[in-house]
């Protein structure tokens, strides 16, 4: 016998509400880790992208984004700046030569070290209060609840339209690969602006003035 519906539309109080909680409780953790970060070389965005990058050799700009839920233009921002920084480069994909990817350097794998330093004293002291058994617990139900949500999302995603290429995050092309040719835009001819047409008052009056006469010479 299947159960009944946990929340209905009467008995929703945001206080219950997985979603409102889930949410306030990403808001503030965000907020904690940026403070924590204040005083560290990089932000708390950039340190999770370093930890992403350190578990895979490289990854793409898409999988990228979905991880750490920016868009393709704010995220290109942030990797720009990593790039200069030297805590990641980017790459040709080996499997299509029009797409990049972008990998972490020895830089960024020793200052994802650091973060991650700075993330553990911060849970340590979120987690204090509770148990080990009320932690592992928790840990469990959200596990859960990640995989529930993975799979939702990736039904949502299967209706929508395909993702465009990475093309965006490409770098400048290589030196043994010749750009490709682009025709020059043809230059448009300027269209002379038709002459004002004459006011019909005024015309009538230069058609039925009289030149002034001579006088003649007595």
């Amino acid at each position: 016998m299947p159960q009944p519906p946990y929340y209905t539309a009467d008995a929703l109080d945001p206080d219950r509400s997985v979603g409102y909680l889930i949410k306030r409780c990403g808001v503030l953790m965000t907020l904690i880790a940026e403070h924590a970060f204040g005083t560290q070389p990089i932000s708390f965005v950039q340190w999770m992208i370093l930890m992403w990058l350190n578990k895979r050799p490289h990854g793409s700009p898409t999988e990228l984004s979905a991880y750490v839920g920016h868009d393709m233009g704010a995220l290109t921002r942030v990797v720009d700046t990593m790039e200069l920084a030297g805590l990641v480069r980017r790459e040709r994909s080996q499997h299509d030569r029009r797409a990049v990817e972008i990998a972490i350097t020895p830089e960024g794998r020793r200052l994802n070290h650091v973060g991650k330093q700075v993330i553990v004293d911060m849970l340590n002291k979120l987690v204090e209060p509770y148990s080990k058994t009320e932690v592992d617990g928790l840990i469990t139900l959200l596990q859960r609840l990640l995989a529930r949500m993975q799979q939702c999302h990736q039904a949502q995603s299967q209706t929508q339209a395909p993702a465009t290429a990475d093309a965006s995050f490409a770098p400048p092309a290589d030196a043994d690969e010749p750009e490709p040719h682009r025709p020059r835009p043809t230059r448009r001819s300027k269209q002379q602006a038709p002459a004002p047409a004459m006011r019909p008052h005024t015309t009538a009056a230069r058609a039925t003035r009289k030149a002034p006469r001579r006088k003649s010479k007595e």
